[in-house]
């Protein structure tokens, strides 16, 4: 029964990277043919037009991986290798019309642009859907405390604030070639183990599609990139990420199964968190975007677009592994995990100087997107999460 989960989660991702990396080319040349490119002006870091299609590819590689899937579960359902699979058809169909929703309203910012109260609220009746339908925060237990926390009437807020923060947080760290591909690549290997390690093949092999469909399009986002993922693609791949880390804390015997998504998103969820917090101390609009990422502040220590995102990926890496190990082990190795997560974010915060935020603001030293120019509207100055509106992703 192991190997044959194995073999089908290698065919779903697979079929997720050929759907994608094929897809891409096909993106590229109709780009080229009709000018889909994404024009950016010399304040941006990178200057090359390119288009901003790749989450279509990711899309389309997804579907395929999601579909073989279903093929599979239909194969095997008479065999003593079948896929248990708690949801019911509506249920299964509900949740990939929720994706299509979000996929489609991020690809829409990418062309037409929303206004940032209008991407959130549309967001909000996209979750709303997945919250009826058994994505939903229920308990919250806290490190070195065996009680967990019934959360009652604050389960609908949690719900949504935590699948469009995860979404959008994947959205803002879109600011360098490869880093949100890379990022999410990560992060679903990291949520694939898991899963396993705890039994739970359904959510395994939906993030397997995704991660078929992201591999697909990182060869041509990668630096220098030829392709963007767009709003669309990241997005997507957010709420994805988001609700199956519900489900994993839903139905995983884990103490704190709802921090273990926090630390192997651990990047883009301090560069969010930093991004709004800045925003609100500065007495500006928190979904008014800015170049203060965390990737801006690599590059304006010296390094290059290209190793400032390897430093973040290295660094997803590190909190992903931290992350096993809290999901795996108990007592001692655990506390050490949890412990080196913590250091390593704070660690990061002082290394970028996020720690003199109140100084920096009141002696006028940060540069505001409003003061210089540089905001794209879109919670970020990169091209990659640039759009022609004035959402905040």
């Amino acid at each position: 029964m192991v190997y044959t989960i194995y073999l089908i989660l290698a065919v779903v991702v697979l079929l997720g990277f050929a759907g994608s990396f094929f897809a891409q080319g096909i993106l590229l040349d109709l780009a080229r043919k009709y000018n889909f490119y994404d024009h950016f002006d010399t304040r941006k870091i990178n200057k090359e037009p390119r288009p901003r299609l790749g989450g279509v590819g990711i899309f389309f590689g997804f579907l395929i991986g999601f579909y073989f899937l279903f093929f599979i579960i239909y194969l095997l359902q008479n065999t003593p290798h079948k896929i248990t699979v708690d949801f019911s058809l509506i249920q299964i169909m509900l949740y990939i019309c929720s994706m299509i929703f979000f996929f489609l309203l991020g690809l829409y910012d990418d062309f037409k642009g929303l206004k940032a109260h209008e991407k959130l609220l549309v967001e909000i009746v996209i979750a709303t859907i997945l919250f009826f339908i058994g994505f939903k925060i229920e308990l919250i237990t806290l490190p070195f405390f065996k009680e967990s926390i019934d959360v009652g009437a604050f389960s609908y807020p949690l719900t949504i604030l935590w699948v469009t923060g995860i979404s959008n947080a994947i959205n803002l760290i879109d600011g360098l070639d490869g880093l949100a591909g890379g990022v999410i690549a990560i992060s679903s290997v990291t949520i694939i183990i898991i899963c396993m390690l705890n039994h739970l093949i359904f959510p395994a092999i939906i993030v397997s599609a995704l991660l078929g469909g992201v591999l697909g399009f990182l060869p041509y986002n990668y630096y220098p990139s030829r392709i963007l993922m767009g709003d669309g693609g990241s997005i997507l791949a957010g709420t994805i990420l988001a609700t199956v880390s519900l489900r994993i804390a839903q139905k995983a015997s884990l103490g704190i199964a709802l921090m273990i998504p926090i630390i192997f998103l651990a990047v883009p969820v301090i560069d969010t968190l930093l991004s709004f917090s800045r925003r609100l101390l500065s007495g500006r609009n928190p979904f008014k975007g800015d170049d203060d990422h965390i990737h801006h502040r690599l590059m304006r220590k010296g390094f290059s677009e290209k190793k400032a995102a390897n430093i973040l990926l290295v660094l997803t890496f590190i909190f992903s592994t931290l992350s096993v190990i809290v999901s795996y082990f108990r007592g001692t190795p655990r506390f050490i995990a949890l412990f080196f997560s913590l250091l390593l974010g704070i660690l990061l915060i002082v290394y970028l100087n996020y720690i003199n935020l109140g100084f920096r603001w009141k002696n006028g030293l940060h540069r505001s997107g409003k003061d210089n120019g540089n905001s794209n509207g879109n919670g970020d100055t990169s091209p990659h999460s640039s759009s022609p509106g004035n959402s905040a992703g």
